[in-house]
């Protein structure tokens, strides 16, 4: 399945806004970040599949739904900078299962990425769920998936971003997966940073770390 989709939300906007504003404190930014991923995983939601069940109530019986594909999620964070982004995710699915991936890209063009530490659950048939807060040039998220073929095939491959380069967004839309992102854009700099963005997320929420 292919699929972009863009979540314009005015709140999920104004959130955007607050955490791109140069000089925003580590707090503010987790949170915002946060909550992001929380209405995300809202619209990710409508996707999944679902039945209609009844419910007692203290005066009779209503009807209502059931998410049947809750128990078949797994959310990956991308360390450091995506465990502000999962939280929120995992709020809204609590039951899901998670993996952890350390990813490390060079500060050099053409910016090659390591993947040095994986822990993940079998992804065979499961609705994997990968989020990043940034989509730059791509090489991280394509590393991570070739990292993640020995762990088995999902049924879905769903990557969630805050920002997405437009290069980036075309290399991985060519797999075979969905993307969520919140904003589109054009440029990257010659560190491989999108502009305008919001910097590092990872600095942004954990602080710059010692050399």
């Amino acid at each position: 399945m292919l699929m972009l989709r863009v979540i314009d939300n005015l709140v999920v906007r104004e959130i955007l806004t607050g955490i791109r504003r140069k000089g925003i404190d580590p707090a503010s930014f987790r949170k915002g970040i946060s909550n992001i991923g929380l209405y995300m995983a809202y619209e990710f939601a409508d996707t999944l599949s679902w039945r209609e069940v009844d419910v007692e109530t203290p005066l009779g019986v209503a009807s209502g739904v059931e998410i049947t594909d809750r128990n078949r999620i797994v959310v990956l964070s991308i360390l450091r900078a995506s465990l502000p982004f999962t939280e929120g995710v995992m709020r809204v699915f609590p039951e899901a299962e998670q993996g952890i991936v350390g990813a490390c890209r060079s500060d050099d063009p053409p910016f090659n990425v390591s993947v040095d530490y994986l822990r993940v659950p079998e992804l065979d048939g499961k609705i994997m769920v990968i989020a990043d807060p940034m989509l730059a040039t791509g090489n991280t998220i394509m590393g991570i998936l070739e990292s993640l073929e020995a762990y088995g095939t999902p049924e879905r491959t769903v990557l969630f971003n805050v920002i997405s380069s437009r290069p980036g967004l075309e290399r991985v839309l060519e797999m075979d997966m969905e993307v969520y992102t919140c904003s589109v854009e054009e440029e990257l700099n010659d560190r491989g940073y999108i502009v305008p963005g919001l910097g590092d997320a990872g600095d942004l929420a954990f602080g710059r770390p010692s050399e």
